[in-house]
């Protein structure tokens, strides 16, 4: 059986947890973070600024050439919309098999980054929400930046 102290140190760290969950649920009204980016109105406006100004930005749009825009459009909706617990399933491929035959850089990918702290500014996403979200997304880069050249050549990519 727990001594005293312990049960009572252990009580103190539940009632800890608890409060600072509640002080987060307080601070955000209690709202998801897709809700507080302004629903699904405001996130699909950001999705759609975001592939405009990428398909601009001569630093990335050729990792697009080939690559249906609208699908894409659909997809970056649903993953973020899934990120920030906006209810959505997320129908496409996970990043690392997405991404397996590209040769995306460190710089590429930090470009696409800019590119959507951009397309928040443009509709207006305050820099906080901003911030929460790349940071879900950061993680990702593992998956996505190859550290080495991917043959392009099938034969040899097997």
């Amino acid at each position: 059986m727990p001594s005293p102290m312990r049960l009572w140190l252990g009580c103190l760290g539940l009632a800890a947890c608890i409060a600072a969950g509640n002080a987060a649920r307080a601070e955000s009204g209690g709202l998801t973070l897709f809700d507080r980016l302004g629903g699904e109105a405001k996130l699909r406006a950001t999705v759609h600024e975001f592939v405009l100004i990428m398909e601009s930005d001569d630093r990335i749009n050729f990792t697009f050439a080939n690559t249906d825009l609208k699908k894409f459009e659909q997809l970056l909706y649903e993953q973020l919309c899934n990120l920030t617990q906006g209810g959505c399933p997320y129908t496409g491929r996970d990043m690392y098999t997405a991404h397996a035959k590209l040769n995306i850089t460190n710089a590429e990918f930090n470009a696409l980054a800019e590119d959507l702290y951009e397309a928040f500014d443009r509709v207006h996403v305050p820099y906080r929400l901003q911030n929460k979200v790349v940071a879900m997304l950061a993680p990702m880069q593992h998956d996505v930046v190859k550290d080495h050249p991917v043959s392009q050549n099938p034969a040899v990519a097997k």
